[in-house]
């Protein structure tokens, strides 16, 4: 089984970092009444799905009992509407029932006002999870009826904590520290991909291979790459280089890209003494693209194909 499923928390007390938000769910979690609905926000890959799954078990709610549905392939009014006659029928194994409905803002209009109903007269024997790396483009009114939670990207010393766990679980004891910092810097604070970078060069005895991998791995399709050395080099313009970006756009979410970019730069400016071009990308994309979105991302190429 990969790394990040084999290793993925599943109790409170196994989530490296956010500990406020563990914090708060132990609380809450002592409590005789419960919230009914939650709702985590933040980017990819940070454990917005690891804590709803953590509450559904919290709750003991059986695997008869618990739906998980990603929206972005199931989001039209239909969907609500058969979730909302379901939520009326009483549990089959248990006492709840827990619904997990992964990257919630793709719901369409209709849609985001029918789960806003079921969510004001929710039965006492239903919980409901919302996740999204976009909460900009959720219904205020929905942010209100929920218990909110903003997942956060872990620092590098958490990263490196976790993936010392996990190396010590698998009882390796001599990897390569300049392949585990290399391992740390691409994952950007993002346990997912640190695990899945760990996975792909945990078996490679070869320093200098294992961090030709990491590199690879990190930074994904091989448009995006084309991207990063368009913009660090300077050499195109934007007539040459925007049916590229058009391209890695339709493929990829706006916070992927970023991620990816960020990762190429942080690597080059980490093996110069001086790269003064490096840092002005990184710092242009320092800002999530929760509000921007894809439109944030274009422009921000844009911009530096000025420069």
């Amino acid at each position: 089984m990969p790394l990040h499923l084999d290793y993925r928390p599943k109790k409170l007390n196994e989530v490296v970092g956010n500990d406020s938000i563990k914090e708060s769910l132990e609380t809450i979690f002592a409590r005789k009444d419960k919230p009914h609905s939650y709702l985590f926000t933040g980017p990819s890959g940070c454990g917005k799905t690891t804590f709803g799954r953590i509450i559904r078990n919290m709750l003991g709610c059986s695997d008869s009992d618990f739906m998980e549905l990603n929206t972005a392939n199931s989001r039209g009014i239909d969907t609500v509407r058969e979730l909302s006659q379901n939520c009326h029928y009483s549990p089959i194994d248990g006492d709840v029932k827990v619904y997990l409905l992964d990257e919630c803002h793709q719901f369409t209009g209709p849609a985001a006002q029918a789960l806003l109903k079921v969510l004001e007269d929710t039965p006492k024997h239903v919980y409901i999870i919302l996740c999204t790396t976009e909460p900009d483009k959720l219904l205020r009114t929905i942010h209100t009826r929920c218990t909110t939670y903003q997942v956060k990207t872990l620092s590098n010393r958490e990263i490196k904590s976790l993936l010392e766990d996990v190396l010590k679980s698998e009882k390796i004891n001599d990897f390569s520290s300049k392949v585990l910092n290399a391992i740390i810097n691409s994952a950007e604070g993002c346990p997912r991909q640190a695990l899945v970078i760990l996975d792909q060069v945990i078996d490679i005895m070869d320093e200098e291979t294992a961090l030709k991998t990491v590199y690879t791995v990190s930074f994904g399709e091989a448009e995006i790459i084309d991207i990063c050395r368009a913009l660090y080099k300077n050499e195109e313009r934007w007539d040459t280089i925007k049916s590229k970006v058009k391209a890695v756009i339709e493929n990829n979410e706006p916070e992927s890209i970023r991620m990816a970019i960020l990762g190429y730069m942080t690597s080059i400016l980490l093996s110069k003494n001086i790269d003064d071009r490096a840092s002005m990308i990184i710092d242009m994309f320092s800002e999530n693209t929760f509000s921007s979105g894809k439109a944030g991302i274009v422009n921000t190429l844009y911009l530096l194909t000025k420069r």
